[in-house]
């Protein structure tokens, strides 16, 4: 059972399907909804399967919601606010027990609705309708949006992503007299960090205070809940919720980080299954996701598995309440219908074994964010975690620049530093 390690201090209400929640102001909206153990947020397009909040970082459908009529809102991308009104879409009946999902239990082993009923005079057609829209996501919104601005601006540096790496390059283009933009889709900047506990990030505390210093003398710009949505020769698209941009960067950095590693095994996609990082990112909010919670680190995994059980550990509240299991080895099933009751897992010295869970955290190797760098020319080498970036001591075109995970660099604050202050003598 996830559920909140204190009340929050400055509450908001708002509702899920009429039900009434309390969030704490500005969180992402699925803290609050995890908070509430609404972990059944979404369905499959498909075959109605249940789905809850994975990555909370927009890579998954698991938190997909309509908010304030808004349909296919991303609500890990979304700050919670008073009066919010969350309804689960692409279901018949309720959240907890979609009707649709009786088409899983037919054809359990899948189906090609484009096939079903083949060549029958009138079926066919008939069941290629009901299946479009049954695979649905959501109703139009309410009222047509307004327009909103757009232009285009030469800058000095954008940084895109602002995590360790990002952050890393813009104190030190700050600190050389360059002008920086930092640009971050989420809701608040400081990217994996915000999954470490403080005493984990205290290296990063000096790094902090040149860009906050930086950000008071205006040489830079902090954007967050702005999208980088393409490079387009040497324009960078730019999406905000005052509007588009395309921006001409003198330099472009790319410090996109990585997604969490994602892991083929039965019932991976259970609600309850979460990657550890997005887990620790809630515990940091005060949402533990469960009760009795098994994290399950593979080869080369880490480093927010073995983090979460340490801030676990460290506070009075979830210390009492919940039973953290770390087995380094790899997942074979999770146990559960709509959510998760257990996991097995192969391990190198047990072989496989059965544990009770409520949620399941898997810390699997992340794979470089690679999708910009590609778009701006830049070479990739696949690896067993993922494509990784080439670069030239940092270069991937003519002032264009990759930094951080996404060019191979491991999740580690000291070498961040190190690969920024090598990009900044380059600009």
């Amino acid at each position: 059972m996830a559920f909140r390690l204190r009340p929050p201090t400055d509450p908001v209400n708002i509702t899920l399907d009429g039900e009434p929640l309390v969030a704490q102001r500005g969180e992402p909206l699925v803290a609050a909804l995890v908070a509430a153990d609404d972990l059944v947020l979404a369905r499959s397009p498909k075959f109605h399967r249940p789905r809850g909040p994975s990555c909370l970082r927009a890579a998954c459908d698991g938190c997909l919601a309509r908010v304030d009529e808004t349909p296919n809102i991303m609500t890990c991308m979304l700050a919670a606010k008073d009066g919010m009104s969350i309804v689960s879409q692409n279901r018949l009946g309720s959240r907890d027990n979609d009707l649709l999902r009786m088409t899983d239990w037919f054809f359990p082993e899948g189906l090609n609705h484009h096939e079903l009923f083949a060549g029958v005079p009138g079926i066919q057609s008939i069941m290629q309708s009901f299946a479009r829209r049954v695979a649905g996501l959501g109703r139009l919104p309410a009222e047509g949006a307004a327009p909103r601005k757009s232009g285009r601006r030469e800058v000095d540096v954008v940084v895109v992503g602002g995590g360790p790496s990002g952050l890393a390059v813009a104190s030190h283009a700050a600190a050389a007299g360059h002008v920086v933009e930092v640009i971050d889709d989420e809701l608040e900047l400081g990217g994996s960090l915000l999954a470490l506990s403080p005493d984990e990030v205290a290296s990063f505390a000096a790094i902090r205070a040149e860009i906050a210093q930086a950000v008071h003398l205006g040489r830079v710009r902090l954007r967050s809940s702005t999208v980088a949505g393409g490079i387009y020769g040497k324009d960078l698209l730019v999406s905000a919720p005052e509007g588009a941009e395309i921006l001409e960067p003198r330099a472009l950095i790319l410090a996109s980080g990585a997604h969490d590693g994602v892991l083929a095994f039965e019932g991976n996609d259970l609600p309850g299954v979460m990657s550890a990082r997005a887990a620790a990112m809630l515990l940091t909010r005060g949402v533990a996701v469960g009760e009795k919670v098994v994290v399950v680190i593979p080869a080369g995994g880490g480093p927010f598995g073995a983090s979460y059980e340490r801030a676990v550990a460290a506070d009075p509240i979830a210390k009492e309440r919940v039973k953290v299991e770390v087995i380094y080895g790899e997942p074979i099933a999770v146990k559960g219908s709509s959510r998760v009751k257990g996991v097995r897992v192969k391990t190198p010295s047990e072989g496989e074994i059965d544990l009770d869970a409520d949620a399941v955290l898997v810390d699997a190797p992340r794979s470089p964010a690679y999708e910009l760098a590609a778009q701006a020319g830049a070479k990739v080498a696949h690896e067993p975690r993922g494509f990784v970036v080439q670069t030239d001591n940092g270069k991937i075109a003519d002032r264009i620049f990759a930094a951080g995970e996404v060019a191979g660099v491991p999740f580690d604050v000291t070498a961040f530093e190190d690969d920024a202050k090598k990009i900044v003598s380059q600009l």
